[in-house]
């Protein structure tokens, strides 16, 4: 089985996420393409994902990590979906932005050209929306918890982190998401507990958010999952015992 897993740039939903096409992959022969978009690639940076999804995709033929630097602006190796190349297009987690761009029909990132890539070349798709109930619980990347931060000098979070993404903002530790790799170096290093990872947090969605996911389950072409974990279920009758 071939699959094309494409991540927009959302936290919720994204470990889970992962954890899905792992249990895929371990269930048979399944190739994954994983295909990010940009602000995708910042989210899987960001709660350090990127040993993980090597894994996933480990660069062989059908198993190849696809951006939209790697790709240019038409997408080339999306356009497989188009020849019916794939099994299966996952969208998971896909952001409020990205489902908005599908009912549109605007076809302006690889995850949303990658849809209507599938869709013409009918390749299965299955989308898992963030926005499913009026509250929805994702978790937040690294932060530092100002009230608990001493300013001690020298910082050891500071000094655990290898990419310099611990800076100091008037006179307390501060996470530069920019450079962040989610590896928790610094939070394990903060004597003081103060520099927090992966904490969720319960928001409100949209309401234009949650009619658009109900638009995007009357679409024809795309089929909209509740969860991730989804994903073995509805693949179960094709995938090796």
């Amino acid at each position: 089985m071939k699959v094309m897993w494409c991540i927009t740039g959302a936290g919720c939903l994204l470990e889970e996420s992962f954890d899905a096409v792992e249990g895929l992959k371990r269930r048979g022969s399944v190739k994954v393409t994983t295909a990010l978009t940009r602000a995708g690639e910042e989210v899987v940076r960001i709660y350090g994902l990127e040993d993980r999804l090597r894994r996933i995709s480990p660069g062989g033929y059908y198993e190849e990590l696809l951006t939209e630097r790697s790709e240019g602006a038409s997408g080339y190796r999306v356009g497989r979906l188009a020849r019916g190349l794939y099994d299966l297009l996952f969208v998971s987690p896909a952001s409020a932005n990205t489902v908005a761009k599908i009912l549109a029909g605007i076809a302006d990132t690889i995850a949303t050209n990658a849809v209507a890539q599938a869709v013409k070349g009918g390749v299965r798709v299955l989308i898992v929306p963030v926005d499913q109930g009026e509250v929805v619980e994702t978790p937040l990347p690294t932060f530092v918890d100002r009230e608990l931060c001493v300013g001690c000098r020298p910082c050891r979070a500071e000094g655990a982190c290898r990419y310099g993404a611990v800076k100091w903002v008037e006179g307390k530790a501060w996470v530069d998401l920019a450079l962040c790799h989610g590896c928790r170096a610094c939070a394990e290093a903060c004597p003081m507990g103060a520099v927090k990872s992966k904490v969720r947090v319960r928001v409100r969605a949209r309401r234009v958010d949650l009619e658009n996911v109900e638009r995007l389950r009357r679409m024809e072409g795309v089929e909209v999952l509740r969860s991730p974990a989804q994903l073995l279920e509805e693949l179960s009758a094709a995938l090796p015992r």
